[in-house]
């Protein structure tokens, strides 16, 4: 079921429909737009080690969606691993404006990523309305920007055997059960408000997370990266 957009966003959106991506507008969507009048951080800048372990404990999960919401078309232009920097990037600009426990930190890094991946297929889009011809991948993000630990993650991230097993398992669900484990096992949604978003009972919405769940413990993939 696609995701209900205020009417006044409808027009920024893109054209190609996204599965289980909700495009409402997260609450902290004004602290993040204040990053483009900020200056970037300095390479050098190590990120706290608060932060880091935050970080790199909700990465695998990021990455699962990052891999899962990128079409080819935009994949053929900008990597997952890229879209994992920036994001990284935007938060450790406004870390220390973010109060919050584990749970709220995952709900935040996801907003964060949401508004950068339609950033990036606005940028796409503008891209193919310019031929490329060089066969060249279009760089959308400065890599010079971000700390070389979080490349060094990334990088391990995309190559990872158990996200890549986790993501083909996603592939062969129906699409509400691959919504269901995106809202409440990757971005941390309760069942009530996946529910919500899929149109269907709260109730019907535990039970079935429950029933994937088990499923995906039968399988080795329920990886404490899942909530």
């Amino acid at each position: 079921m696609p995701p209900s957009v205020p009417r006044d966003t409808a027009h920024r959106l893109p054209h190609a429909p996204m599965t289980a991506l909700d495009l409402s507008p997260p609450p902290l969507r004004a602290s993040i737009r204040r990053l483009a009048t900020m200056d970037p951080p300095e390479p050098t800048v190590a990120a706290s080690p608060d932060f880091s372990a935050r970080y790199e404990k909700v990465a695998p999960a990021l990455c699962a969606w990052a891999t899962r919401h990128i079409s080819q078309t935009v994949r053929a232009r900008v990597e997952v691993d890229d879209l994992l920097q920036e994001v990284w990037l935007r938060a450790f600009r406004i870390r220390d404006q973010f109060q919050g426990d584990d749970p709220a930190f995952r709900a935040w890094l996801f907003a964060i990523a949401k508004l950068v991946l339609l950033e990036v297929q606005r940028s796409v889009r503008r891209i193919q309305r310019v031929r490329i011809d060089d066969g060249h991948t279009t760089r959308v993000f400065d890599r010079d920007q971000v700390a070389a630990q979080v490349t060094a993650l990334s990088q391990r991230l995309v190559r990872d055997e158990s996200i890549r097993r986790f993501c083909e398992h996603l592939r062969g669900l129906s699409r509400d059960d691959q919504d269901l484990i995106s809202f409440c096992g990757l971005e941390g949604s309760t069942c009530a408000e996946a529910a919500r978003k899929l149109g269907i009972g709260a109730d019907a919405a535990i039970k079935r997370w429950q029933r994937l769940r088990t499923r995906l413990r039968a399988e080795g993939l329920a990886h404490d990266w899942l909530v």
